[in-house]
């Protein structure tokens, strides 16, 4: 049944003038400390007790709810400096990120599931209980929480484990909601200031005004500007933003939200949220080089590429030593990170009785990137260039990847979403239901693309001004055929894409009280989703003359392919030129996927404030296509979990008031998506030059992860507050089982798995790349002085995180044969060469981070805060790029030291 188809310096000066006018209030202060004796009955006001949580999408006290969490207030989030989502993952053990492409483009990864480049989120990220716009999944960006995000919120709370019944499918790691705060009636707001180094400053505001007894409005915005990090020492710029570095930060962010009370059983809640940011970019750092000389033991492989990358990128490493850890060299004159977020989400809310509440959701947003970015941060200056005058036709790097000059986006998407939801509590309060459907429409706001380049220096890609290959006119310095693994590759990548989606979905949850201590929980939800896709993926062969370009599909199988291999310039013109371009190598893709997910769970309360609970839930990600993968790959099915997960929650008032909560989880993950790379065979037939390496998803990967989560605070005495919270991951990849495909594709590069009689050993067998850290450690200390009333609260405190090595990248083989049929995956296979060896691993790291906050001083309406993140400046591998067999490897790298003052004014309440 198709049930779908139906259903700066002035904010210091004013710091300075904050504290001189206070000065008084510390001389004319007679008075002792005034100090309240706590009872035993009273918690303090940040006791776990007092925290209220939407997990189970209604709202409940934090540790009442059998799931572990982890929640920030704005308190938190503001003390900590926490601006943007990446960050939240340096105080959440089991929550780790992946903005190999900047703050803008971060996605998550809960308990180990990451979320591989153009397949599907794994973490669901959620503002006001809708999920965040769509991206096309051709590129990155959206399907998060953009700049700007992270102000004026209730709390941010981060669920692990799978969400599907409540909250549907692509949350097998968890979710993370963003609950902004709602209008009151009380006329409040602020007016706050930052400023800090790296030339950074932030304003920020907020109004909330009770227009009448039915009728509320809140508004606000928030702005941060800030100098890069990453120091570029390269000869073209730090991008269309001016030079003011890389890993620059400039967004404008702004939300209003609306209450009316229609009746007293009937409320409509509207909140509309804009942001933009524009921003050079992030850009990898080259740490390790492989010098080779070609043909010289020790031997290179059969290419240049080693030879040239691995040399020059000896040569790009000694020119930016002497300038420290945070210095790169950009080669893309333009380069720039820009994205623009929208969203409306209206929540009708009507009380039907005392047993029965009904909630219709209705959201439409948009999301549009661009995003222009050398991938791998190589700037390797071809043979007789000197450092300092090189131009950009005199500078190879390995890729990169660019905006497609007849679409203007990398990605633009827009999504609408309706659920409307039942919620039952009947008289007695035994027993709780919630029932609902969604849908979820996401089409594209036009056609969008890419251009790319590997291998080959560009002075302007969209114009096609690149180096052609030397047997095509380009330099004449080469080592292989036609250019290849010498100075220029000559070709490049042109692609479009529209792709659209449709989902649907009913659920139903359900609980029931059978004792006063016994709870029992029951919930499924069925799926349906649909993806499709109109791609045009084609080869750019260069020429001297720009104009010249000649066109070829990048897949041979694909409708429209015509010529032989452009090695020669007779067998170039036989190519489809510029104007031709848009009438070949058309595909129209679709997968369709349905599941089942569901809940079943027990929790007992032995006595007040102790619970242990038990479930076992599935989780469901959506298959789809790879798009920019080979014929007939590009389609990729479901991936499911089932996860059994234990844990307790406890908590204590008294002389010493806190808690402790402590999780264990083990989870079976079957038909797993895995990104193998594909790659030709010369001797095959179909082969062209331009039938290069390729990457795609593909059902191949067996897995199991287990872990246990533990957080623990306690107040010692009054004003000290004591937090430790540690997470553990361990997770292996248990199969790998390899499909066939067409000639010319003839390898996959497929993670080394010791298992059907291939032998591996240590770290490198079975690993799962971007897991996490196996041991992250989160402590804090906070304490609150003593002062009287007429001072204020000031407050104090640092937070040590420490995590230790994790795999980034896994190591892999090549399995390949001479008659092109893929072999079954095992270490004894002809041409079964290893192709790392343990690069792909980031370093252990602890970072402190310390803060202090000055609230109401003396007594005035204004607070002033400080804050120092990585205060050490200790070396952070975000991310790594692996490319031993070319000659080096490079790194996304964490920020250095960052500091700054922060000032609000409060008004009203």
């Amino acid at each position: 049944m198709q049930l779908h188809q139906t259903v700066k310096s002035a904010l210091l000066g004013a710091s300075a003038l904050t504290v001189a006018c206070a000065a008084p209030a510390f001389a004319q202060t007679a008075a002792p400390p005034q100090t309240t004796d706590q009872s035993a009955d009273q918690p303090p006001a940040e006791n776990t007790n007092d925290i209220i949580v939407t997990a189970q999408r209604v709202e409940q006290r934090l540790q009442d709810v059998p799931i572990s969490i982890t929640v920030f207030d704005q308190a938190k989030l503001d003390s900590a400096n926490v601006s943007s989502v990446r960050e939240l993952a340096n105080y959440t053990p089991g929550l780790a990120v992946n903005n190999r492409y900047g703050a803008d483009n971060t996605t998550f990864t809960i308990r180990g599931f990451y979320q591989e480049q153009r397949s599907f989120a794994t973490v669901g990220v959620f503002f006001a209980d809708v999920v965040a716009p769509r991206g096309s999944g051709a590129t990155f960006g959206g399907d998060g929480a953009g700049p700007g995000a992270l102000f004026d919120l209730q709390n941010v709370q981060v669920l692990k484990g799978p969400q599907g019944t409540l909250f549907g499918r692509n949350v097998t790691g968890g979710a993370v909601l963003l609950v902004p705060k709602k209008p009151t009636d009380k006329l409040e707001g602020y007016v706050e200031g930052s400023a800090g180094n790296y030339n950074m400053w932030r304003l920020q505001g907020v109004v909330n005004i009770p227009v009448s007894d039915s009728f509320k409005l809140r508004a606000g915005f928030d702005h941060m500007d800030r100098h890069g990090y990453l120091k570029n020492i390269g000869n073209f710029g730090d991008g269309h933003f001016g030079n003011r570095g890389l890993g620059d930060v400039n967004y404008w962010a702004g939300r209003v939200s609306a209450v009316l009370d229609i009746s007293p059983d009937l409320e409509n809640y509207t909140i509309a949220t804009y942001t933009h940011s524009q921003s050079n970019g992030v850009i990898p750092k080259v740490t390790t080089a492989f010098p080779c000389a070609f043909g010289v033991t020790p031997p290179c492989p059969a290419s240049s590429n080693q030879a040239f990358f691995g040399n020059e990128s000896v040569a790009q490493m000694a020119r930016e030593a002497p300038y420290g850890f945070w210095t790169v060299s950009n080669r893309l004159p333009d380069s720039e990170a820009i994205s623009d977020q929208w969203q409306v989400i209206n929540t009708l809310t009507w009380r039907a009785s005392d047993s029965l509440t009904v909630k219709n959701i209705l959201s439409y947003g948009e999301f549009k990137g661009k995003t222009n970015l050398d991938l791998f941060g190589n700037y390797s200056l071809l043979p007789g260039v000197v450092a300092g005058t090189e131009t950009t036709s005199q500078v190879r790097g390995f890729a990169f990847t660019h905006n497609n000059g007849d679409t203007g986006y990398t990605n633009a998407e827009r999504s609408m979403v309706g659920e409307l939801q039942f919620q039952g509590h009947p008289a007695g309060g035994r027993f709780t239901w919630q029932a609902g459907a969604y849908a979820e429409i996401s089409d594209p706001l036009g056609i969008s693309g890419v251009q790319t380049a590997s291998f080959t220096a560009c002075t302007d890609i969209l114009t096609f001004a690149c180096l052609p290959s030397s047997g095509l006119g380009g330099p004449s310095f080469t080592f292989g055929v036609n250019g290849a693994g010498g100075i220029s590759g000559g070709t490049g990548s042109y692609s479009l894409q529209k792709t659209k989606f449709r989902d649907y979905a009913l659920y139903a949850q359900a609980s029931y009280k059978l004792t006063d201590q016994l709870t029992l929980t029951g919930g499924i939800r069925y799926t349906w989703d649909k993806m499709h896709t109109f791609l045009i993926n084609e080869t750019s062969v260069f020429s001297t003359t720009p104009s010249n370009v000649r066109f070829a599909c990048s897949n041979p199988t694909a409708p429209g392919y015509n010529g032989p291999p452009a090695a020669t310039a007779a067998a170039f013109a036989t190519y489809f030129t510029y104007a031709d371009r848009l009438n070949h190598c058309a595909q129209n893709l679709e997968k369709n996927t349905q599941a089942p997910t569901w809940l079943l769970q027990a929790d007992y309360k032995p006595v007040d404030n102790v619970m242990v609970y038990g479930k076992w839930s599935r989780g469901y990600r959506q298959g789809g296509l790879a798009i920019f993968g080979p014929d007939p790959l590009q389609p990729y099915d479901k991936e499911t979990v089932d996860t059994f997960e234990v844990g307790t929650k406890t908590s204590w008032r008294g002389a010493m008031p806190g808690s402790f909560n402590l999780s264990g989880y083990y989870n079976n993950l079957r038909n797993q998506q895995l990104q193998l790379g594909v790659a030709c065979n010369p001797a095959l037939p179909n082969f062209t030059v331009i039938c290069g390496g390729n990457a795609t998803i593909i059902n191949a990967g067996k897995s199991r992860i287990w872990g246990i989560e533990a957080d623990f605070n306690v107040s010692p005495f009054e004003g000290l507050r004591l937090d430790l919270a540690y997470g553990y991951i361990n997770a292996r990849l248990l199969a790998v089982n390899v499909p066939t495909v067409l000639p010319p594709y003839n390898a996959f590069t497929a993670p080394l798995v010791n298992s059907g009689g291939k032998l591996c050993a240590g770290e490198q067998c079975n690993t799962i790349a971007n897991s996490g850290p196996p041991h992250q450690v989160v402590a804090s200390a906070n304490y609150t002085f003593p002062l009287p009333a007429t001072v204020g609260k000031f407050t104090v405190g640092g937070t040590l995180v420490y995590q230790s090595r994790r795999r980034i990248v896994s190591d892999g083989v090549v399995i390949r044969n001479s008659d092109g049929k893929i072999l079954a995956l095992a270490q004894t296979a002809a041409d079964g060469l290893v192709t790392t060896s343990g690069g792909g691993i980031a370093p252990a790291s602890t970072v402190l981070n310390l803060n202090a906050t000055w609230e109401n001083v003396a007594q005035l309406p204004v607070d002033l805060s400080f804050f120092m993140t990585n205060v050490t400046n200790e070396h952070v591998i975000l991310q790594i790029n692996d490319n031993q067999q070319r000659g080096f490897i490079s790194s996304t790298i964490g920020e250095p030291r960052m500091w700054g003052f922060r000032l609000r004014y409060r008004f009203g309440g």
